[in-house]
């Protein structure tokens, strides 16, 4: 008799039945190659938005302080703020409190004049 030792249970499976661990562990390896595949994908993905947010960017009309002289209201990120006063570099706009907030105007999305 071999040193190998049987598992009596193993012995009465199905001939079908005696390759499942392979089966498990081959489907298990294409679930494996699948995931990297998808993020390999998302992050190409990723890559494509954050060229086209670049691009949408560049594409942005930039204000001047000239631009922004008569304006009551500006947006950034945020939201719309009232126009407190203008200066060469940025936005002085008010805020709930007590105190202002300035803008750069690189951040000046739009304008209400």
């Amino acid at each position: 008799m071999s040193g190998r030792r049987f598992d009596h249970g193993e012995l009465n499976i199905p001939g079908r039945l005696k390759n499942l661990d392979r089966e498990i562990d081959r489907h298990l390896a294409e679930q494996a190659r699948e995931g990297r595949k998808q993020a390999r994908l998302d992050i190409a993905q990723r890559k494509a938005d954050r060229e086209a947010e670049k691009a949408a960017e560049a594409a942005r009309v930039k204000f001047t302080a000239a631009d922004l002289a008569d304006a009551i209201a500006v947006r950034d990120r945020w939201g719309w703020h009232r126009v407190a006063r203008v200066s060469a570099k940025s936005v002085t706009v008010e805020t709930a409190y007590s105190w202002t907030e300035r803008i750069p105007l690189a951040n000046v999305l739009e304008a209400k004049p």
